[in-house]
């Protein structure tokens, strides 16, 4: 098998039909990605990295086909949950990447993860984990009334907070368990939270 035909079965066991959804996933050039999978172009090593990271499968693998081909339980961590649930730092990673990794079991290939440092998010405790997908910019309908990541426009703060709809158009109510309501505030982008995990 080589490695264009890895690369396809990884794509396949993560839940992706096609090159073009996966690779609009991870923010790759589709064209280049699906050049990748038919084996018309060679894969670098550094992009061989973010595909297995993004896949959640073994480089060694990916690579030279040895070791194992299973999908790791293990997601990146992207930041650190602290003082007034705000979140440091996060998503400045490359898709599918972090400073850290956790197990967190089956979770789609494009799931990150934060860990909660402090006990200013009490019911939740210290370094406890929160599992989020972010897919895109915006605040799509499933985040209303929900516990979510959302970044505050304008360079605001990226935090963890449940997300009502704000008295003025296009603005949130972003509330917490232990902190007054932010009234108002326009959002760059906000993922649901998927799980919470104690570490």
């Amino acid at each position: 098998m080589e490695i264009h035909e890895r690369l396809q079965e990884a794509r396949k066991k993560a839940g992706y039909r096609s090159p073009s959804t996966a690779a609009k996933a991870m923010g790759a050039n589709i064209f280049t990605y699906t050049q990748h999978e038919n084996g018309t172009r060679g894969i670098r090593r550094d992009v061989a990295a973010r595909y297995a990271a993004f896949f959640r499968v073994d480089i060694g693998w990916l690579l030279t086909g040895k070791g194992k081909s299973g999908r790791r339980d293990d997601i990146p961590v992207v930041g650190y949950v602290g003082a007034g649930a705000e979140v440091h730092p996060v998503d400045a990673y490359a898709q599918g990447e972090g400073f850290d990794t956790v197990e967190a079991g089956v979770l789609p290939p494009d799931a990150v993860a934060l860990i909660i440092r402090g006990d200013s998010m009490y019911p939740l405790e210290d370094g406890w984990i929160i599992v989020y997908r972010r897919d895109r910019d915006g605040v799509p309908s499933a985040c209303l009334n929900r516990l979510c990541v959302v970044k505050v426009a304008n360079d605001g703060p990226v935090l963890i907070k449940k997300i009502r709809r704000g008295a003025e158009k296009n603005t949130y109510t972003l509330e917490s368990w232990n902190a007054p309501p932010r009234e108002n505030q326009t959002l760059e982008w906000a993922a649901p939270v998927e799980d919470i995990k104690p570490r």
